[in-house]
């Protein structure tokens, strides 16, 4: 979801990022709707001395190379396992709104205490627990489902993990209520445990069920909630474990040996993207997403994989600027349509002054910032920042980085 954070304040547009998470969203999306191309014919490039891209460089970086160490390894695995993990949506069409912190990527088992009792995060450490990542949405006052894979060093490892995690899940009360064992229909291999209690904010009881489920070296990891009791929310984590359960049979992890040797930038397109210091980036960013992946940061994830599937974007680099690779010009434009039309909607949202000289730029300004795309050849390009004038070359540099090869 196109989230800004700029200098403390958080406007939801259609894309996610870093802590604007779980804030809220825009208006939908609107994937796949013919309007979004106005032509299939293709808009030649601009010439780079017609654009202003002020100090920013438009040259690509050079190629990056190999992670260089385990840990920047298993960061970046943890990035690639987002192309394999199923969304809350894929459940449930309406589990589309933030929930929690929205995504996970975890370079390790710390993250999971901010997800359970720290005694989880103990227990996935004790087994070695690689990294993971993870995806949570909600339907207000009706469902909410966090749905993860863990990475384990090997089978055993992750039997062990999914066993002592329930347990330790399961040993602290609740607001009050004690977890009690629960089955998961058609899973008898689940470790699970459920309880109920009612928000204060709230007359509806709701009631939790904890999953942890081994599936070769992963633990497949649920929480989901439900109004619908104890059944509702145990169906809601049947379905997620059917369906992750094969999609995560699609990934081949790096052996936890060579972890080093993962590649950073195994497309190319993350050296042809404005670069961000690792200082400066959310765990997101400084990664490149399959359509699958990306969707996870998406507003409304089911009109972005229409979007996707309809403009058949290969790639989404995130760094300095976000860049979707999509089949032609003409689908880029689509894509820069539909996400000019969904921020053009969002609460605050006055029109600004297009990028210079880039046909069909948009640029949007919020009160502490502003939001810019642009098509670039067969790339959508999208910026935000605090200053109009920087966000505007910064789109400019990165125009000329894609088209002025």
């Amino acid at each position: 979801m196109r989230g800004i954070r700029i200098a403390g304040a958080c406007l939801a547009s259609a894309l996610l990022i870093g802590a604007c998470g779980g804030q809220g969203t825009g208006p939908t999306n609107s994937a796949g709707g013919s309007s979004a191309a106005s032509t299939s014919q293709t808009t030649p490039p601009v010439s780079p001395d017609k654009l202003n891209p002020g100090r920013y460089s438009t040259k690509p970086l050079a190629p990056m190379g190999k992670a260089g160490t385990p840990e920047r390894g298993a960061v970046l695995q943890a990035q690639q396992m987002a192309d394999y993990v199923v969304g809350p949506w894929e459940v449930d069409k309406a589990m589309i709104d933030p929930y929690l912190d929205t995504y996970y990527v975890m370079s390790g088992p710390a993250q999971l205490s901010s997800l359970g009792p720290q005694a989880t995060a103990d227990a996935a450490t004790t087994h070695g627990m690689v990294n993971g990542f993870g995806s949570a949405r909600e339907d207000p006052d009706k469902a909410a489902m966090l749905n993860a894979v863990l990475r384990f060093p090997d089978p055993a490892s992750a039997a062990a993990a999914s066993r002592d995690m329930n347990v330790a899940a399961s040993a602290q009360p609740i607001s009050g209520a004690q977890p009690e064992p629960v089955a998961i229909p058609g899973h008898q291999d689940a470790a699970a445990s459920t309880y109920t209690y009612t928000p204060r904010d709230s007359d509806r009881p709701r009631t939790f069920v904890r999953a942890y489920t081994p599936h070769g070296q992963f633990v497949l990891m649920q929480f989901a909630q439900s109004v619908d009791g104890v059944g509702g929310a145990s169906a809601l984590v049947a379905k997620a474990i059917d369906l992750q359960a094969k999609l995560i049979d699609g990934f081949t992890p790096a052996d936890v040996s060579a972890l080093a040797d993962v590649e950073v930038d195994p497309t190319g397109l993350l050296a042809e993207t404005l670069p961000l210091p690792t200082a400066e980036a959310s765990p997101i960013k400084n990664a490149v997403y399959g359509p699958r992946g990306a969707s996870h940061f998406q507003s409304n994830p089911v009109a972005s994989t229409t979007l996707f599937d309809d403009t058949r974007v290969t790639a989404v680099s995130m760094a300095g600027a976000n860049v979707y690779e999509a089949h032609d010009n003409p689908s880029a434009r689509m894509i820069i349509n539909s996400f000019n039309q969904e921020v053009s909607g969002m609460a605050g949202a006055t029109q600004a002054a297009p990028v210079p000289e880039i046909p069909e730029s948009h640029c949007m300004a919020f009160p502490q910032a502003f939001y810019c795309v642009a098509p670039a050849d067969k790339y959508a390009i999208e910026i935000r920042g605090a200053k109009f004038e920087d966000v505007q070359q910064q789109i400019a540099a990165q125009y000329i980085i894609l088209t002025a090869k």
